[in-house]
């Protein structure tokens, strides 16, 4: 009897963690502590357009 009392105290705990789990799933904005996050804003520094336009002219200055 005992073993089976720890088997429905078990098959509930993981059934109330697997609703919270699909819960934050369906639902991540409520669970979210922090709205801003700023490493998903994070910039890595001059991209591919910056790079052809500022070396293109430092090349052809450099060239006399």
């Amino acid at each position: 009897m005992a073993a089976l009392s720890r088997l429905a105290s078990h098959t509930s705990v993981c059934l109330r963690s697997f609703a919270a789990a699909l819960l934050r799933f369906l639902f991540p904005s409520c669970y979210e502590e922090d709205k801003y996050r700023p490493e998903r804003h994070y910039m890595r520094g001059p991209g591919p357009k910056w790079r052809t336009k500022h070396l293109s002219n430092n090349a052809s200055s450099h060239k006399s």
